[in-house]
């Protein structure tokens, strides 16, 4: 009896979408798992497993979204704070238009593919908006002075 491959999930792992803070980064790489399972489950014709994994993501999403919010406050300096909250409510409320737009979608219907437009919303989360985390963090690193001249810790 010959095994069924596994299918290379939707949105594979980057490094792009590391942030270089482990905990932020690991909420990343468990976006990406739900993102996957959505799709899967999608893909089988199991609407409600997909549905319910969408729901988790958006779970997930909202508190991914309010740890960052507090990483960012606390980096002294980083005036962005307002724009990043707004941009992450805005992003919440495509996540839950995309949901009901799968909702009353046919499962696996090729019309109401959920897939690319969670990709999409993930990628351009990730690597576009939390690039400033990314940025703002080397930017922050503190240096240390020893024996009178300045390292990069």
């Amino acid at each position: 009896m010959t095994e069924e491959p596994t299918p290379a999930p939707a949105l594979p792992w980057s490094d792009s979408f590391s942030v270089g803070i482990e905990a932020l980064d690991n909420e990343h790489r468990a976006l990406v798992r739900l993102v996957n399972a959505v799709c899967a489950a999608w893909h089988e014709g199991q609407k409600e497993a997909a549905l319910d994994a969408f729901d988790s993501l958006t779970v997930l999403a909202d508190d991914h979204f309010r740890h960052e919010e507090e990483i960012l406050r606390g980096f002294p300096g980083y005036q962005d704070l307002a724009s990043y909250v707004s941009e992450h409510q805005n992003r919440l409320k495509q996540l839950t238009a995309l949901r009901g737009r799968f909702e009353n979608a046919p499962a696996g219907s090729e019309e109401a593919e959920p897939c690319n437009h969670l990709i999409d919303w993930f990628v351009r989360q990730t690597i576009g908006h939390d690039a400033a985390i990314k940025s703002f963090r080397d930017d922050y690193r503190p240096l240390r002075f020893s024996s009178g001249s300045r390292k990069a810790s």
